[in-house]
Formats: C-alpha cells, sequence, structure tokens
C-alpha cells in the first residue's frame, strides 16, 4: 500500500511539473489580420490607390504580462504604418497612432494630397506589415516585425524590427537588460561581421564602403534572441548601401559566456 501511495505521489510530482513547463514554454498566438477596404485602396487597372496590410500576432495568454505584451503588438503594429505618414500630419491626428484603419486612411490620404500636388504618381502606395515569433523561452520572447514599404522614387523600401519581452513583466527588453558588457559584445560582433562581409581585421571598413558612426563600427538598433543564438540585424542603409541588402548575424550562446545576463536564457 505504502508502495502504491508513493508511486502515485511521484507520478503526480512529475505530471504536475511537466505541465507547468509546458504551459510556461508553449504560447498559443492569436493571428490578426487588418486589410484597408477604402475608396482609395489600389486600383490595378488605372496603377493608382494605395494598398495596406498589415498581419500581426497576439497572445493567447491573459497573464498580466501578457497583456501588457499585447499592448505592445498592437501599438507596434499601428506604428508600422504611422512610420511613412507625414509628421505634421500625425501630430494633428494622434488617434491614427493608435487605430490601425485610421491610420491606413490617414496613408491613403497622404496619398491623394501628393497625387494632387504632384499631378500623377507612377504606380501606387504601398505598406505591408508581417510578425511572427523568432523566439519563444520561458522567461524571454522575441518577435519580429518586416515591412516592406513603396510610396514612389526610385525602389522599395523593407524594413526589419526586433522586440524582446519579458513574459512575466510584459516590460519591452533593452540590450543592457539583456547583455551585461556591450564592449565586449561589440568586439564580438565585429568579428563576426568581417567574417560574414570576408573582411581581414586590417581592413578599414570605411574604405570597404560601409557605413560607420565617427568613424567606428557599431551594433545594429535591432538585436533579438533565437534558438541558434543572439540575432544582429542591421537593415538596408544602416550600415551598408541598399545594394548589399540587409546584413544578419548569429552569434552562438557559447561566445556569450560572461557577457549575456543568464536569466534570459
Amino acid at each position: 500500500m505504502r508502495y502504491f501511495l508513493a508511486l502515485f505521489f511521484c507520478g503526480s510530482i512529475t505530471i504536475f511539473l511537466a505541465c507547468h513547463s509546458t504551459n510556461s514554454e508553449t504560447l498559443v498566438l492569436d493571428k490578426q489580420q487588418y486589410t484597408f477596404d477604402g475608396a482609395n485602396r489600389c486600383d490595378t487597372t488605372k496603377n493608382a490607390g494605395v494598398d495596406v496590410s498589415v498581419s500581426y500576432i497576439l497572445l493567447k495568454d491573459d497573464t498580466e504580462g501578457g497583456r501588457k505584451i499585447n499592448d505592445s503588438l498592437r501599438r507596434l503594429a499601428v506604428n508600422s504604418i504611422v512610420g511613412w505618414l507625414d509628421s505634421a500630419t500625425v501630430a494633428d491626428n494622434p488617434d491614427v497612432q493608435t487605430d490601425l484603419a485610421k491610420a491606413a486612411s490617414q496613408f491613403a490620404t497622404d496619398y491623394e494630397t501628393m497625387r494632387k500636388d504632384m499631378g500623377s504618381l507612377g504606380g501606387c502606395w504601398e505598406v505591408k506589415t508581417t510578425a511572427d515569433t523568432v523566439h519563444i523561452g520561458v522567461k524571454a520572447l522575441t518577435i519580429k516585425y518586416e515591412t516592406f514599404a513603396y510610396t514612389g522614387g526610385a525602389h522599395p523600401n523593407s524594413n526589419m524590427s526586433f522586440y524582446t519581452f519579458n513574459r512575466e513583466t510584459g516590460q519591452m527588453l533593452t540590450l543592457t537588460d539583456m547583455v551585461s558588457d556591450t564592449t565586449a559584445l561589440l568586439t564580438v560582433v565585429e568579428k563576426a561581421f568581417r567574417k560574414q562581409q570576408a573582411l581581414l581585421p586590417q581592413n578599414n571598413l570605411e574604405e570597404q564602403g560601409y557605413f560607420l558612426h565617427d568613424g567606428r563600427f557599431f551594433l545594429p538598433g535591432n538585436v533579438g534572441m533565437s534558438s541558434k543564438g543572439m540575432v544582429f540585424y542591421y537593415n538596408p542603409y544602416e550600415i551598408a548601401a541598399y545594394a548589399i541588402g540587409p546584413i544578419q548575424l548569429t552569434i552562438p550562446y557559447e561566445q556569450l559566456n560572461g557577457i549575456l545576463r543568464d536569466n534570459w536564457l
């Protein structure tokens, strides 16, 4: 009888721990889709109008941290449109910063204003945003937003942004939240950058055509976590010409010992 009770107790503990681990690491996502359907939407026969599409995700997580993360994810979805609006217009219409439909409508209004001022525009304007998870850990979550936009000019623009959150508090983490030594990190990332770009340590990056801050190598604006390591992403024009395209580096976690704060792994 005592053997049975001990076996039952141990089995119950095992089941509890397994369920607790699953709930901590598994995240259920709720996919969201917004598509502009106003009167000014793109007409391919006339090659005029706007096309706005935002595909993003929310968490099916009713904890305080989950709710705060969702608030941030909604704002980021709206900002993917707001970033292409005229700044004066945004200042005059602050509600576009919190409402996808209003932001898209303002984008269409800006298009019409420009079309009337210019007489004609060479095609439809477009903003297309997609979001996806990059890393789902027990303590941290990294999500990327990718935006493709065309508002006239020689070529469209694309941008990738990474955001990492503390799953418990919902706080958006900064680089210094994730790493303890940014100076050491800079050295590691530059070494990986040179290796990927086939550059020797003695090669001057500016002479090779790269854009530097005060002549010094710098970390990108977008950093996140992945299953294989820490991701460092330079968007077009951030450190190199548009023709080179984006540059992504993934530094294995074992190379970040003493640099990465262990609590996010």
